[in-house]
């Protein structure tokens, strides 16, 4: 199925829905840019059609479930870092037992 896509610079004729896809994820084709089917007379917005407005809905999910993720992982770094500050003394009495303590080695 052919697209016809109607921009500032021009007119573009698009062979497939895959195409006009790349397309759109490269930034080619803007959200306000004309767009209609072959055969067809009415010329729509590219951001209005089903594809492309399912398509930017799933990337905001996308990034907002990113920016959880990273806040939980910084929360738990800072956590984790205090709790080491906090118990590194007694965790370095563990590792080394007899600190301070001197050993006769014979030749």
């Amino acid at each position: 199925m052919k697209l016809d896509v109607r921009h500032a610079g021009g007119e573009l004729t698009v062979g497939s829905q895959k195409e006009f896809l790349k397309l759109y994820q490269s930034g080619i084709i803007a959200a306000d840019d004309l767009v209609r089917r072959e055969g067809q007379s009415r010329w729509i917005p590219a951001g209005q059609l089903p594809g492309i407005s399912s398509m930017r809905e799933q990337g905001r999910k996308d990034n907002r479930r990113l920016l959880y993720i990273t806040l939980a992982m910084m929360v738990f770094g800072l956590l984790a870092a205090l709790w080491i500050q906090s118990h590194a003394p007694r965790i370095a009495k563990r590792a080394v037992p007899n600190a301070g303590a001197v050993r006769a080695v014979p030749h």
